[in-house]
């Protein structure tokens, strides 16, 4: 499958109102599209679950882990390598580095790819049953991507991104991949929330007014003309204004640097203070944070695509849909 690579510009801006073993788990890919669902208007909503198959019900959540499920077809060989970006010299924790360059295949060049098969859709419709499958292939993977992204070991090569990375989890042999795609969003929804994910997903926005404020809302603010030099996608993305991946991917790459990584020790129980760092009230709640954010911009880019007509604002309001 190949997807749409020369497209006609959108218009307005409209913000939302309210490496192959490198998988986001499926927990935090349901909860990047279950905050995604409920800052879309309702007319992206109405748009979104048309483009699903039925099996979806419209629901983002229900689609955001699907790439996984179809890494090993031959059909889908060629998205095998867009979960995940790796740049030349990237060392953590000592040394940051993302220089990225286009010309790769990677997780940054899948968003760009899937957004513009979004946005060339939206403008001309498919007509064909095959353009359909392209424009559901294409929403279901851009949703996976923006988060992965937002997991920081996607945007960090040291050691397959941490994969090949060996911990302790408690009694059990882990590695500090696995833990960032779950097993710390698993213990915190055990321990903090009774184990119920909807408390889990409640809390989350709930904290986008008080405890992220003012950060929260300029999280879908950017600028895509900083990345412009060399890409080529900019020409026909550069009028949706909230999707920046290479900005995301460098601030995540810092964050490897600066907390996945710091002090890795391979004989240290990482569910103890490791974790209480990473999903506690001393780092802001990072860990449900990361996945917010994903959602957000996740919602705001779409809305963008579906729904430019509604008027432009200055912060992103966070209003729960019903």
């Amino acid at each position: 499958m190949r997807f749409a690579a020369s497209l006609v510009a959108a218009t307005a801006v409209c913000l939302a109102t309210i490496n192959n073993a490198h998988a986001y788990g499926i927990l935090g890919h349901t909860l990047t599209g279950q905050v995604a669902q409920r800052f879309l208007t309702k007319e992206t909503e109405r748009q979104v679950k048309e483009i699903l198959s039925p099996y979806y019900d419209g629901l983002l959540s229900k689609a955001a882990p699907w790439p996984d499920t179809i890494k090993g077809q031959a059909k889908y060989r060629w998205a095998s390598i867009l979960h995940y970006v790796n740049t030349p010299g990237d060392d953590p924790p000592e040394t940051c580095h993302m220089e990225y360059n286009f010309s790769g295949k990677d997780v940054i060049n899948g968003l760009f790819n899937m957004t513009a098969t979004l946005k060339h859709y939206k403008v001309t419709g498919p007509t064909t049953p095959e353009d359909k499958s392209i424009r559901e292939d294409a929403l279901r993977f851009f949703v996976h991507f923006m988060g992965d992204l937002h997991q920081p070991l996607h945007t960090s090569g040291k050691l397959r991104g941490g994969n090949d990375a060996p911990t302790k989890w408690r009694r059990a042999k882990s590695n500090l991949h696995r833990i960032w795609d779950s097993q710390m969003i698993m213990k915190d929804i055990q321990d903090r929330y009774d184990n119920n994910p909807k408390s889990y997903l409640d809390d989350m926005l709930e904290m986008t007014s008080n405890i992220w404020q003012p950060e929260a809302s300029n999280w879908t603010f950017c600028d895509p003309a900083i990345f412009k030099v060399d890409n080529p996608w900019y020409d026909t993305t550069k009028d949706i204004k909230t999707l920046c991946p290479v900005e995301w991917a460098t601030s995540m790459n810092a964050l490897a640097c600066s907390f996945a990584w710091k002090d890795y020790d391979p004989l240290k129980d990482y569910s103890a203070d490791y974790f209480e760092n990473a999903t506690g009230q001393k780092n802001g709640y990072l860990v449900q944070k990361l996945i917010t954010m994903s959602g957000i911009r996740m919602a705001a880019i779409l809305n963008e695509i579906y729904d430019p007509p509604c008027p432009m604002q200055k912060r992103v309001q966070f209003v729960k849909q019903g």
